[in-house]
C-alpha cells in the first residue's frame, strides 16, 4: 500500500475504535447483529474525503481513495480469528505487516491497532466503516428503534454515522445508548471523539468515565491527552500519551515526541 505521511491529529477519528472489550451488557448477553463476513466493500468518509476498501475472497484488498471506482492501492490480507494481517508487496512503503483486531457486524467495521509501524496504513484503516448501501441500513435501524427502542440499535446507527463523518447525529445516538447502558467504555470513547475539538472538557469527562470502567482502554488515554494538552495541562497530557504507549499505542512515541520531549526526558 502507498500512503501519505501521518499526522497525529488524524488519529482523533481513529480512536473511535477500540476492540478491547465487548460492547456493554446487552451485547455480552447476545449480539443479534453478528456478521463475520469481512469480504466485500466497506466505505467511510475520512478527513480527506471518501475511501473504500474491497476485501476479495482471494486474500486481496483493494483501496479506492475518493470512492470513484478506481484502484489506488492493492495489498494482501489474512484473517486469523478476529485478527487481520495486512502485507504489502516487497518494495512498497509498508515493508512490514500490520496487525489489527476487527470489530464487525452487519452495520459497521472497525480496526483496532495491535502492531503496525506504517503511519500511512494506520491513518487509512482507523475509523469506522460501513457498507455502501448505508441508506438501507439506516432505514432498517430506524424501524428497529421505533419498534423496540433497544440500545444496541442506537449504537449501531451511531457507528454508521461515524463512518459517514456525521458526528452530530452520531452523538445524539450515543447519548440515547448511554442513557440505557452506562457500562460500555467504548461508547464513552466514541462520544468523546465526537466532541473534539469543540468541547475539550467534555472529551476529558467521557474519557474519565471510559478509563474508570476499563483502565486498559488506550484510546481513552490518547484522546484525554489531546484534550488536556489543548486545555494547557501539557505535562498531565503527556502522562496520558505515555500510558497509551504502554498499552500498545506505540506509534504515539513518534507522533507526540515534539509535544512531550521536555516531559518525557525528565
Amino acid at each position: 500500500m502507498k500512503f501519505n505521511i501521518f499526522l497525529p491529529v488524524v488519529l482523533v477519528m481513529g480512536v473511535l475504535t477500540s476492540c478491547n472489550q465487548t460492547d456493554g451488557k446487552k451485547n455480552q448477553q447476545q449480539n443479534t447483529e453478528t456478521d463475520n463476513t469481512l469480504s466485500g466493500k466497506w466505505v467511510r468518509i475520512g478527513h480527506s474525503g471518501p475511501v473504500s476498501f474491497d476485501f476479495k475472497e482471494n486474500g486481496i484488498i483493494e483501496g479506492d481513495f475518493g470512492n470513484d471506482l478506481t484502484i489506488d492501492i492493492r495489498s494482501e490480507y489474512e484473517m486469523k480469528g478476529d485478527t487481520v494481517v495486512f502485507r504489502d508487496e516487497a518494495g512498497e512503503m509498508c515493508p512490514d505487516a500490520g496487525v489489527y483486531v476487527i470489530d464487525q457486524n452487519r452495520y459497521y467495521l472497525a480496526f483496532n491497532l495491535v502492531e503496525d509501524n506504517c503511519n500511512g496504513r494506520i491513518k487509512t484503516t482507523m475509523g469506522y466503516w460501513t457498507r455502501p448501501k448505508h441508506e438501507a441500513l439506516l432505514k432498517k435501524l430506524q424501524e428497529k428503534i421505533q419498534e423496540t427502542n433497544d440500545a444496541e440499535h442506537y449504537l449501531n446507527r451511531a457507528r454508521i454515522y461515524l463512518a459517514l463523518g456525521d458526528s452530530e447525529q452520531a452523538r445524539h445516538d450515543l447519548d440515547a445508548y448511554i442513557d440505557q447502558d452506562t457500562t460500555n467504555p467504548r461508547a464513552y470513547i466514541n462520544r468523546a471523539a465526537t466532541a473534539f475539538p469543540f468541547d475539550m472538557k467534555g472529551v476529558v469527562k467521557d474519557c474519565n468515565k471510559a478509563i474508570a470502567l476499563d483502565p486498559q482502554q488506550k484510546n481513552a488515554y490518547f484522546l484525554r491527552g489531546l484534550a488536556l494538552y489543548e486545555l494547557g495541562e501539557k505535562e498531565i497530557a503527556c502522562e496520558d500519551f505515555e500510558q497509551a504507549i504502554k498499552l500498545g499505542f506505540s506509534i504515539l512515541r513518534i507522533a507526540e515526541q515534539q509535544k512531550c520531549a521536555e516531559f518525557w526526558e525528565k
